[in-house]
Parts: C-alpha cells; sequence; structure tokens
C-alpha cells in the first residue's frame, strides 16, 4: 500500500507539473529500482488505480490516495493518544533556548547545527523546517535515509506533512553517495539544488543531514572541505540552509579542528543538547571579542 501511495503520489506531482508523465520522472520520484517500478505499475494497472498509455490516475486511484491519507492520519492519531508518540510537544519547544534563536533567523542564513542528543536535535530540525513553511519558503530536506522515516518524523513533530507536500511546499530529497563522494563538492551542490527544487517556487529553505562519508580523519577533512567551498559561495546560491552534524561521530583526535572550522564557516550556530547546556550564536561574535 505504501508503495502504490507513493507512486501515485509521484505521478499526481508529475501531473501538476503540467508535462507529460515519464515514467523515468515517476521512477526516480518514488527511489525504486526500475524492475520493482514496472512490476508495481502493472499490478496497479491491472488494478484499474492507472491507465498505463499516457499515465494518469484513474478514478478508483484518486480513490485509493485519499483513503489511505485517512489510514495514515488515523495511525497517526492513535499514536498520539495511545502510545505517546510525538516527538516533541509545543510546551518543549516553547521552553527549548535555540527555538527562540531560529525565530529569528534572518533569510538567506547559513546555519550549523550541533548535538549530542539526538532528541533535541530532532526539536530544532523539525522548527526549523515549520518556520519555513510558516513564512512560504520551499523546504528541502536533504537526506541519506529513506525519504518516508523523515516524513514519519516530522509528523510526529506536528507537521502536517501531507498538506505541505501536496501544496509543493516540502520535500524530502533522498542524496546518492556520488552526490558528495565525487567531483567537485560545489558542484556537485548546485546540481542537488537544482534537481531536488525542481517544480518548487523560491524562497528556498534548505536542511542537510550529515551522514559521514567514512568515519576517519579523511571523512571528516572532505566534510570541511565541502562546508568550506559552500560558505565561500553561500551568496550566490540565493537560499537558507542548515547543516546537521552529529559530535559522536566526528573522529575524536580530529573533532576540536573540526568543530573550529564549521564555526568560521557558518553565520549562526546551534548546539542541541540539554536545556541547560544548550547554545545558540552568531560565532562572528567570538573573533569580535565578545
Amino acid at each position: 500500500m505504501e508503495i502504490y501511495d507513493d507512486i501515485l503520489k509521484a505521478i499526481e506531482q508529475e501531473l501538476r507539473s503540467g508535462s507529460d508523465v515519464k515514467p523515468t520522472r515517476v521512477q526516480q520520484r518514488c527511489n525504486l529500482a526500475y524492475d520493482k517500478f514496472s512490476r508495481y505499475l502493472g499490478e496497479m494497472a491491472a488494478k484499474e488505480l492507472i491507465h498505463r498509455k499516457p499515465i494518469s490516475i484513474t478514478a478508483k486511484g484518486l480513490d485509493f490516495l485519499q483513503d489511505h491519507r485517512r489510514i495514515r492520519r488515523f495511525v497517526h492519531e492513535i499514536g498520539m493518544k495511545y502510545l505517546n508518540d510525538k516527538e516533541s510537544t509545543l510546551s518543549e519547544r516553547e521552553d527549548y533556548g535555540p527555538i527562540k534563536f531560529l525565530d529569528n533567523l534572518p533569510p538567506k542564513s547559513h546555519a550549523v547545527l550541533l548535538y549530542d542528543d539526538k532528541k533535541y536535535a530532532e526539536l530544532v530540525t523539525s522548527h526549523y523546517i515549520l518556520k519555513g513553511l510558516e513564512r512560504g519558503e520551499s523546504c528541502v530536506y536533504l537526506t541519506f535515509e529513506d525519504p518516508r522515516r523523515i516524513e514519519g518524523r516530522l509528523s510526529r513533530s506536528g507537521i502536517d506533512v501531507e498538506s505541505s507536500k501536496q501544496r509543493n511546499l516540502l520535500r524530502i530529497y533522498m542524496l546518492k553517495r556520488s552526490d558528495v563522494n565525487e567531483g567537485n563538492p560545489y558542484d556537485n551542490l548546485t546540481k542537488v539544488i537544482r534537481e531536488s527544487t525542481i517544480g518548487l517556487r523560491p524562497p528556498y529553505r534548505f536542511y542537510r543531514n550529515f551522514v559521514p562519508i567514512e568515519k576517519s580523519v579523511k571523512g571528516m577533512k572532505l566534510e570541511l572541505l565541502y562546508e568550506q567551498l559552500l560558505h565561500e559561495n553561500f551568496e550566490s546560491l540565493d537560499l537558507s540552509l542548515m547543516c546537521r552534524h552529529d559530535l559522536s561521530e566526528i573522529e575524536k583526535s580530529a573533532r576540536t579542528d573540526f568543530v573550529e572550522t564549521l564555526l568560521k564557516n557558518h553565520d549562526q550556530v546551534i548546539y542541541a543538547s540539554e536545556p541547560e547546556k544548550a547554545i545558540a550564536f552568531d560565532p562572528s561574535l567570538l573573533e569580535s571579542g565578545e
């Protein structure tokens, strides 16, 4: 059902873009291997959920989409009521120091999120996305994870993921390893920005969930090169961006230099930890001695 839903939503997005629906484009949106995608497409045509030539959604397919959304909302509400599945409550967000800092982030800011507690990192993440949606920005979440897992976490934090996706205000974009470890890092990033914003309207708000290419000093150096090139050319990108780094993933021997370099290559820094340890600040204050 989840895969059928993904394929139908991808077709729906292609239809809204106004162009002919191409199987390869739908496949890319669903992130499925082509042989599996072809098999599911055949199944869905046999069940009269779609037409094959040209690709379109039948009335039965539209009913499926509507019913599946109702089911997901129902399951979500059950989790909230009986399993206490909510990632963070409104009161937690309001009382957490870095949240007020996020509320006042200027447009086209380049921020870094450092953390040693995933719970608080997710708190900052969801609020960063939420503020972008409230401001009418097109929010793009770059990740190596399965997009459905990200959508689940954002939903549990109180974001209406389905509605935001339908209005083309939210996109979870799954990166490939070649996007970060082959060729020029800046060229790779501009390519990802171009491809991940197809059909979206500016202004853009990006969130980059960093996963180390390799947990070593060499991997850290490559990531720092990426961050330096990004910051040097940031104004030309015309967007807001938050980069996320798990401090526990950074090789201990390189941790101090790594963090210092991150401070030099971002406009705002947020350290997500327990409330008494958490802090958010402008790193230029360190240079001025304040």
